[in-house]
């Protein structure tokens, strides 16, 4: 009897022990299965970008720059600067040693942008606008009296009687020019002077309204000389006010002479042949 239990407690301890064991096998295996599963589930997956990749690339980008402006005036002002002539020629001459300077760019803009209209005989003159501005008024065509004072072509000085005012202009070879009114009348003497000696005869002398400014006034008869012809009226003038001084178109046989009087006190001329 007592083998008996013996014999089955060995082989009841032998069967639990086989089902222990198989189950501890399948245990294991199921646990290895699992790890394997995670280990290709890491390594199969794909990195997601870090966000410092991005802030890197965002920092190299240049920054953005603000546009240039350039502010440009409308209309040039009463106030100008003042530039060099170009040089002289035989057919050309540009005395002046200042003259109004515009933008270029704004000399199509500024035409369109006068009122009043710039009479045709003046339309030609080169870079009008840019030196001139526009218009003020209506062209004049009253008679212009000229004088070149000096020895020879090219005349650099010149005395103007404009009818409309009673007024000369002596325009200086220092392209200063200054007005005085003319008080010269049909009863007074046709030279006023003769510091010469000589027959009193133009040329040399200067006569009537410019022979009496130049007699009375000594300063102005040593700058200006005496006169290479007789005075005279422009064959047909044309006279017109802008912005920066007025200009003369003073029209003789096969020439046309003219002149920019400024109203900062300069002038030059511009000779057409």
């Amino acid at each position: 009897m007592y083998r008996f239990f013996v014999t089955a407690h060995a082989v009841l301890s032998t069967k639990w022990e086989m089902r222990s064991l198989s189950a501890l096998t399948y245990w294991r295996r199921g646990f290895v299965a699992i790890c394997l599963l995670l280990l290709l589930a890491a390594c199969g997956a794909e990195p997601e970008p870090t966000p410092v990749v991005t802030l890197l690339a965002t920092a190299t980008q240049p920054p953005t720059q603000p546009p240039t402006q350039t502010l440009v005036s409308a209309l040039p002002t009463a106030t100008v600067t003042m530039a060099a002539q170009s040089p002289v020629t035989p057919t050309q001459v540009l005395t002046a040693t200042t003259t109004p300077t515009v933008a270029a760019a704004m000399a199509e803009e500024l035409a369109l942008a006068c009122t009043q209209e710039t009479d045709i005989a003046l339309a030609s003159y080169p870079d009008l606008h840019q030196l001139m501005g526009c218009a003020l008024g209506p062209a004049i065509f009253d008679p212009v009296g000229i004088n070149e004072f000096g020895t020879e072509p090219p005349f650099d000085r010149f005395m103007l009687w404009f009818s409309h005012e009673v007024h000369i202009y002596t325009l200086l070879p220092d392209k200063r020019w200054q007005a005085y009114a003319d008080t010269w009348t049909e009863e007074q003497p046709t030279f006023a002077c003769n510091p010469l000696g000589g027959a009193e005869e133009s040329p040399p002398l200067p006569r009537r309204g410019f022979g009496k400014l130049w007699c009375e006034n000594a300063e102005l008869q040593a700058a200006m000389g005496t006169v290479a012809k007789e005075e005279r009226l422009c064959q047909h003038t044309v006279l017109q006010p802008f912005q920066y001084g007025r200009l003369l178109a003073c029209y003789e046989d096969a020439t046309i002479r003219y002149f920019r009087i400024m109203d900062d006190g300069s002038w030059d001329q511009l000779l057409v042949q």
